[in-house]
């Protein structure tokens, strides 16, 4: 018996099984080419899994987690989201919806989600894309085994910057991509965005796709900001890290966290996670997890489902 969980990252599907604990990615051009299905067969045999926890893009058509026979457009809203569309999310999930296996389809977080703090659903129509409750389960499952404690917040740091705030096991909040801090491509539009926008010189989704650290410095190796060896380099490191902690800090007005997790391909790093530890420490104690979380939280929401739990997080199950 095994559970998979999958990842709709912005350059890569990752996938876990559980209780294999195995995770592995395929690029999403590589996805788009080939599909995934190959890949999960040299793993596990197909007939072994017991349910599948997928996130697919923004995820706000849906407001529980729904078995995927149920789900229309993939659980998207029309209009997608922002960013860029490879085509190798959209192919692994039609890949595993036509596949037989059993699965379930996470919602994003948006103003429908009924456990959100109705302040934040008044003030954001979308605040996280679906992955980003699966790295909060995979956060509270965490924060519960090593410190027994049921809120926190967790901040994903890669491409872009989304963190969560969850109280008493339940999400109450998030800060999207789009309103809070930069990640390592992608940020919240500025007045000078603005302003190129209303010149026609970009579109909204470009301006998006390069308002995170690289508008500060430009770089064709990630190692460029995350091993900075020019004063430019560093102050875009400095300006993320800054970034980061003042989201982390106004969801306090949220929760009182007994932890803070830091995750994602830029947060887990040593240059990133040991400036915010060493910032946030008199907070609460700060965790960090691996890159598979969003993938292992989708697994264990589909172990979760199917040993019967109808509310992940505060979030519906409709099975």
């Amino acid at each position: 018996m095994s559970f998979l969980g999958m990842d709709h990252g912005t350059r890569e599907i990752r996938f876990y099984l559980i209780p294999e604990n195995a995770g592995f990615s395929v690029p999403r051009s590589k996805a788009a080419r080939e599909g995934v299905l190959q890949e999960i067969e040299r793993r596990v045999e197909l007939a072994k899994i017991e349910l599948a926890g997928i996130t697919y893009s923004m995820g706000d058509a849906l407001t529980a987690i729904t078995r995927i026979d149920k789900v229309k457009n993939r659980g998207v809203l029309p209009g997608g989201g922002a960013g860029e569309h490879v085509g190798g999310g959209t192919r692994a999930y039609d890949e595993l919806a036509a596949s037989g296996i059993k699965a379930v389809v996470i919602p994003g977080l948006h103003r429908n989600i009924a456990s959100l703090d109705e302040r934040m659903r008044a003030l954001y129509s979308h605040m996280a894309s679906a992955e980003k409750v699966s790295i909060a389960y995979d956060a509270y499952l965490k924060v519960k085994r090593e410190l027994g404690a049921k809120s926190f917040i967790v901040s994903d740091i890669s491409s872009n910057t989304v963190s969560v705030a969850v109280k008493s096991g339940r999400i109450i909040g998030a800060i999207d991509a789009c309103l809070g801090a930069i990640g390592i491509f992608h940020g919240p539009l500025d007045l000078e965005a603005i302003r190129r926008i209303d010149r026609g010189e970009v579109t909204a989704g470009e301006a998006f796709s390069r308002a995170g650290a690289v508008k500060i410095y430009p770089f064709s190796d990630l190692r460029e900001i995350l091993e900075p060896k020019n004063e430019r380099a560093k102050l875009a490191l400095n300006a993320l890290v800054l970034s980061v902690e003042m989201e982390i800090r106004s969801l306090t007005a949220l929760v009182e966290p007994e932890a803070i997790v830091i995750t994602g391909g830029a947060g887990v790093n040593d240059a990133v996670f040991s400036r915010l530890a060493e910032r946030l420490r008199e907070l609460a104690p700060v965790l960090r997890t691996d890159e598979y979380s969003a993938a292992r939280g989708s697994a264990e929401i589909a172990r979760a489902v199917y040993e019967g739990e109808r509310e992940i997080l505060g979030i519906r199950v409709e099975v």
